[in-house]
């Protein structure tokens, strides 16, 4: 037999058989599996280039302020086309996946819509097997800037400084410019100008990203040491109010001692300093040589000095002689014809008066008086809430020696009631003044009108501050006072031009109270509070976004003696138990924060902007994290305000 080799042997056994059958399955399964891996880098690759595409396309159009700038310098620059490839790149490099041919590219419409395509060509791992060398893949992808609902309120430092250098380290030693806006112009323009343009900037970023559905509201809350809101609260205002003021008295009141008491009434002639009629010395009677027949004509001058003495005071000893009338007399005293002699005399009806001492207190002595009052005074205000605008006007028998002065309400007011302690977190439930949703109903929840012309210090008799009532002929003036241009509510009815008008009026005045702003800022925005029905809800249904835009150049600068939002603090004591700079200080500080606070717990986002100035602990604590920023002049606070434009849009891809 011969030799079998080992095909024949196969071939002879059936069992072999799975050998041709699994060679021949060989075939489809590498198919299969080859597409598996295949069809899974393709996949891959292109998610990949995807995300690529869509990360220029977000980044691209977020440096992009105006559709024209899409270009600006061209490849390789930092334009914003650029900065998409840029982006491309770092997320899909070159050759990643064996991918070749790659292409990218990105455009920008009328409306700054980014539009981005990909492309390239994929190597086979197995496919090629099958005649299958390589896959097309391409992606296309675009990304817009759209702002659904938002409400924006403007909270703005207008206090004095504001009319300084823009540029920080220009004049840094100035306080208020003398109430002037610096007007050097350019970036030394007044800080108050490069607000103004600012918000102007920030204005026009978002109403070019603004959907045509959304409904993007704007208000502004101008303060200093008080804020203007009065025609958004009239509802709201007291009936009445107190006042650090005065009230002028007439008449007669028990004597204290040194108060000047009756010690008699009598005529007589007149002993005075004749310097005051023709030089000399004390007087009691006049001689003159007269050689003509009518001595009252020749002596009109004399006549007329006596007559002039009635109503006068003078101090006379320890007198005081108050003179109610007086009299020329001329007698003949000797002579006749042309050698007659006139005897000449000033008769006067006098009061006098003396200084009490203990005895005359003690025995009900009483003194005759008219002089001011100078204590806290409650007055009817009700009127201001009457008719349109700003009411109908307030009386009060104020002026001088208690003449009726007629007040016209400019819209600012004190807070209202609240806790003078140094702690607020938790709020105190008495401190009505920190609630921002606060729909006041009691009387203390009331808000009440300042009423300048009426509001007084008042010092003692050696003309230190006194918290005493006091008495005295002295004429003092009222308290220091400013208020704002008035604030705005939420309003969708903004224009560019009826916005650059509104700002153009914001005058820099007056001291820094961070908490006043802060306060209304709240109250104008908060969707729960007295303004809900007009901040709750959009008209399309759609969820709001709420911003406070909080700017200041500086640190709070206090003052005891100013009128402000709670009065004047060294009298009133609404901030402090003592009324000092220190305590006020402090305690304004830890009231801005508990408003901050508020404001955020409410998801109200509060961006913060220190212009010109440090960016302190007290205001980047004041903002929701990583919103608060430093700007050291008129550009840096434009870009500022854009940039904060742009982070509240919505950036988003479209395809």
């Amino acid at each position: 037999m011969g030799k079998t080799t080992f095909f024949r042997t196969v071939a002879a056994d059936p069992t072999a058989n799975v050998i041709a059958i699994s060679a021949a399955a060989l075939i489809p399964l590498i198919g299969m599996v080859g597409g598996a891996v295949d069809a899974s880098r393709y996949y891959m690759t292109t998610t990949r280039l995807q995300a690529a595409c869509d990360a220029g396309a977000l980044a691209a159009r977020r440096a992009m302020d105006k559709p024209g700038d899409f270009n600006a310098g061209g490849e390789g620059s930092t334009s914003p086309k650029q900065v998409g490839l840029n982006f491309f790149d770092q997320n899909f490099e070159d050759g990643l996946f064996n991918i070749g041919d790659r292409t990218r590219e990105y455009t920008a419409d009328d409306e700054g819509v980014v539009t981005g395509t990909a492309s390239g060509t994929l190597p086979t791992s197995l496919m090629y097997i099958f005649g299958y060398d390589e896959f097309n893949v391409s992606v296309s992808c675009s990304a817009d800037i759209n702002i659904a609902n938002t409400d924006v309120m403007f909270v703005l430092d207008v206090t004095g400084s504001m009319n300084c250098p823009a540029a920080k380290g220009v004049d840094d030693g100035c306080s208020n410019n003398g109430n002037t806006e610096y007007t050097s112009g350019g970036e030394n323009a007044s800080r108050i100008q490069a607000l103004r343009e600012a918000v102007v900037d920030f204005y026009d970023v978002v109403e070019e990203t603004t959907s045509a559905s959304a409904q993007v509201r704007y208000g502004f809350v101008p303060y200093s040491q008080t804020v203007n809101v009065g025609l958004s609260i009239k509802p709201w205002l007291a009936d009445e109010a107190a006042y650090q003021s005065r009230e002028w008295f007439e008449g007669t009141r028990p004597a204290e001692v040194g108060d000047w008491i009756l010690d008699e009434r009598t005529t007589e002639f007149l002993p005075r300093k004749t310097s005051e009629l023709n030089g000399g010395s004390w007087l009691s009677s006049y001689q003159w040589q007269n050689n003509r027949n009518d001595p009252l004509i020749a002596h009109n001058s004399s006549r007329s000095k006596c007559h002039n003495l009635a109503g006068n005071s003078y101090n006379v000893g320890n007198e005081l002689w108050q003179i109610t009338s007086s009299e020329y007399r001329l007698n003949q005293w000797a002579g006749t014809g042309a050698t007659t002699r006139w005897r000449a005399a000033c008769v006067g009806d006098i009061t006098k008066l003396r200084k009490a001492n203990d005895g005359d207190v003690a025995a009900g002595a009483t003194t005759d008086v008219s002089e001011w009052i100078y204590h806290e005074q409650t007055f009817d205000v009700s009127a201001f809430q009457e008719g349109t605008a700003y009411g109908d006007p307030v009386f009060t028998q104020t002026g001088s020696n208690g003449a009726t002065v007629s007040h016209i309400w400019d819209g600012c007011i004190h807070e209202a009631e609240t806790n003078n302690g140094s702690v607020f977190d938790p709020v105190p439930s008495d401190a009505y003044d920190l609630d921002i949703d606060l729909v006041p109903t009691a009387r203390d929840e009331r808000w009440k009108p300042a009423l300048p012309g009426a509001t007084y210090r008042r010092f003692d008799d050696d003309g230190n501050w006194t918290r005493d009532t006091v008495r005295t002929e002295s004429n003092w003036s009222t308290a220091s006072y400013v208020c704002p241009v008035a604030a705005q509510r939420l309003s969708d009815t903004w224009t560019e031009s009826t916005l650059t008008t509104y700002v153009n009026s914001l005058r820099a005045r007056g001291n820094t109270y961070h908490d006043f702003g802060m306060i209304w800022g709240g109250r104008f925005v908060s969707p729960t509070g007295i303004f809900s029905s007009a901040n709750a809800t959009a008209p399309n249904g759609d969820a709001i976004a709420r911003h406070i835009i909080f700017m200041t150049d500086g640190t709070q600068a206090t003052n005891q003696t100013v009128n402000g939002l709670y009065g004047i603090e060294w009298w009133d004591r609404n901030i402090t138990n003592d009324g000092s700079r220190s305590q006020m200080r402090d305690n304004h500080a830890a009231r801005f924060q508990a408003v901050c606070r508020a404001a955020r717990n409410k998801n109200i986002s509060v961006w913060v902007v220190a212009f010109g100035t440090d960016l302190s602990d007290n205001l980047e604590d004041c903002a929701t994290p990583g919103r608060a920023f430093e700007a050291s002049n008129a550009t840096e606070l434009r870009d500022t305000f854009k940039d904060i434009a742009e982070k509240i849009s919505a950036l988003r891809l479209t395809s």
